[in-house]
This record gives structure tokens, sequence and C-alpha cells, in this order.
């Protein structure tokens, strides 16, 4: 295959990119040899890139949110192959536009898979005791940001308000929970905790700012670690995670480490880049440079 293939998530953003993609067809057209495809359902998009990564194609490029792209580079990791992977991010969150400096502006995204660079950046992977394998970009955690990815993804409706209402539905049930936590093979106490998130990069969630100090590409996760928060004050310090300051509540701890394995009594739910996968007990490991990843030239 010698051609860039083009995966297109035309229900992302609520049916945004759809419309986009009219115009943006044109663009691509003119810019980069290249197929497209659109998917029709979950699953789809890593279906196809991992098609394309083990047919030889040179780039396979992402159309539409974050987790059109997480699809994407499960794909190409599946394949086994070190394949450059794009993005157009025509969805909400847009968060790897933030930690990967990928355009927000979908035109400008286009331009670069032409004229850009390949850069690497780290990659997580997450194991359950399942078997189950799954690879991330940004963060994959457990516990209450895990809960409410569950919960708004069980709600057909999509946007802000469907989400709130499954971080308020969240809220009311939350009791933190005794977790073991155990960094690059060195086991702590259990302790009671409302979340833990191996983070890749500094923001996730469509702009909060969970790890501000995260780099993708050094080497190491920061390991945010929400403790034993109630329920009136989780509510009153969520708001605080978008500028980066629940940092300065003594209960939120942040480590580095290359490996996290989270385990509970009472499993927790987990997810990766927000999807909802499975539940504890988890791994988390770094795979540094994997990610190779079509950037402007001057990021």
């Amino acid at each position: 295959m010698t051609r860039a293939l083009v995966v297109v998530n035309p229900a992302a953003g609520g049916g945004r990119t759809a419309r986009a993609w009219r115009r943006l067809r044109d663009v691509l057209a003119a810019t980069l040899p290249a197929e497209h495809a659109e998917t029709r359902g979950p699953g789809d998009g890593e279906r196809l890139a991992r098609e394309a990564a083990a047919a030889g194609a040179p780039l396979v490029v992402a159309v539409g949110g974050d987790g059109t792209l997480n699809e994407v580079v499960n794909g190409v990791r599946t394949a086994g192959r070190g394949t450059p992977v794009g993005a157009v991010l025509t969805g909400r969150g847009c968060d790897a536009s933030r930690n990967f400096g990928v355009p927000r502006d979908p035109i400008a995204a286009v331009r670069a898979l032409a004229d850009g660079r390949d850069r690497q950046f780290d990659l997580g992977r997450a194991e359950w005791g399942d078997g189950r394998r799954r690879w991330f970009t940004i963060s994959a955690g457990a516990g209450f940001d895990a809960a409410v990815a569950r919960r708004a993804q069980s709600v057909r409706m999509r946007g802000t308000l469907p989400y709130l209402a499954a971080v308020i539905a969240s809220v009311h049930l939350h009791r933190p929970t005794p977790a073991v936590l155990e960094l690059d093979g060195v086991a702590e106490p259990a302790v009671p905790i409302t979340a833990v998130v191996a983070a890749n990069g500094r923001w996730f969630g469509g702009g909060m700012k969970i790890a501000p100090d995260a780099d993708p590409a050094d080497g190491v996760f920061d390991v945010v670690v929400l403790g034993a928060l109630g329920r009136v004050e989780l509510l009153r310090w969520l708001p605080t995670i978008y500028p980066g300051t629940h940092l300065r509540n003594p209960r939120v701890t942040v480590r580095r480490a290359r490996q996290v394995r989270v385990s509970a009594p009472t499993p927790l739910p987990t997810h990766v880049d927000g999807e909802p996968v499975g539940a504890t007990p988890v791994v988390f490991t770094l795979e540094p440079g994997a990610l190779r990843l079509r950037v402007p030239r001057g990021a």
C-alpha cells in the first residue's frame, strides 16, 4: 500500500466531523495522496488502521476526536509496525492538540500531514488480568474518572449536559475505596483513594490540566493520585482541575513512574483515553518513543 489511509469517524463530535469532512475532503485530496474510509461503529477505526499498517501504508490519519485517534493508534500498534499516525481533530475534546501540538484548526492539520514531520512521543499500555490490552496516548486511570466515563457512555445523548449529569451522578454515589498502588515494582500500603491517573500528557477530559508538569516525551508517567475525597470536597475541587490548581489539595499527590499497578478488594472501573474499559486489577506501562505522530514542522 503506497498511499496514506485516512480513517474518518463521521459520528465524532456529535456529527460535527461528518459536516467538516465535506470541506476537508477536497483540501486533503489536493494536499496528500491518500485513500479514505469511514467508520460505522466502535472498533472500525482500529481494524482499518491495523489493516492499513499491515499492508505497508506510509501514514494512517485519524479524522475525528481523541477516541478516533486512540482507535487508530491501537490499530497501528497491534499491527506491530512503526507506521506514523496523523490527526485531524474535529471532535469536542481535542486534548491531543493541547498535548502534542497537533493543529486545532482542521485545515492547518491537513496541511501539516504533507509538510510536517514525524515526532516520537511516549505511548501508554494498559493490561488487565483477563489478557486484554489497550494502548493510550494521553492518560489512563482507575476510580472516579472512569466511573464518569462509564456513565457518560451509557447515555445515548452526547455533549456537555449528559457529561455533567454523569459527573453529578458519580459524585452522589462516590465513596473512597481502598486500593493498592505499585509503582515501578514497589508496592505501597492500601489506602482509600478517589482516583489514580497515569498521565502521559498534561490535559485530559476536554481541557482539564490533570498533570500540569507532564511531558509526553520524557519516558515516565506523571501518576496523579486523588486520595480520600468526600463527596462535598470532590464536588468543590473538580473545577480546579481545569487550571491545575487541584494539586494544592494535600490529598492530591503526583509521582513519576514507568509502570503503575492498581488493585483493590472491590474492583474499580478503569478507562484509557476517556473510554471505559474493564476494571482493576490493571497495569499501566509506558513505552518510550513508541508513538510516531505527524506534527507541524515547527512543533
